[in-house]
């Protein structure tokens, strides 16, 4: 059983809400890439699936993912993690702490999408491909 830790998990998500821009535009700009599918449109599916968890049970939080991974505009280049979290602090009146407590939550609702998209398998746990046929026959 091959497992995943926990801070590979988070990285991933990271990095994928970090590319959210830039991989929206391009698989909508090439056909071909939306046809094809992958692991890439899977990202985005789930990001989006988070987001509108977000909308519903807390406004507030998903317009913190939006303005901290820059998912509708750019975020400035010169402008680092930390100064970004202050501005964010201010501009939602809420403590820096609760805004990295509220990171720490974007992190596992987009990494419970991905997993619900089979994207991510946390325990190695994939059904395996005798599993499936043995199930269609009606053994398994």
């Amino acid at each position: 059983m091959q497992t995943i830790s926990l801070p590979r998990l988070r990285a991933e998500a990271k990095r994928q809400l970090n590319n959210y821009r830039k991989n929206t535009a391009r698989i909508y700009r090439c056909p071909a890439l939306r046809a094809e599918g992958g692991a890439v449109f899977e990202w985005i599916r789930a990001i989006d699936a988070a987001r509108a968890y977000f909308r519903a049970t807390n406004p507030t939080k998903e317009r913190f993912m939006s303005r901290l991974f820059g998912l509708d505009t750019p975020i400035p280049r010169n402008q680092h993690m930390r100064a970004r979290m202050i501005l964010l602090a201010e501009e939602l009146a809420v403590s820096e702490s609760t805004l990295y407590k509220w990171r720490e939550d974007l992190f596992e609702i987009v990494l419970y999408a991905a997993i619900e998209s089979d994207l991510i398998c946390p325990f190695g746990l994939a059904i395996s491909p005798e599993k499936t046929e043995n199930a269609k026959d009606g053994h398994g």
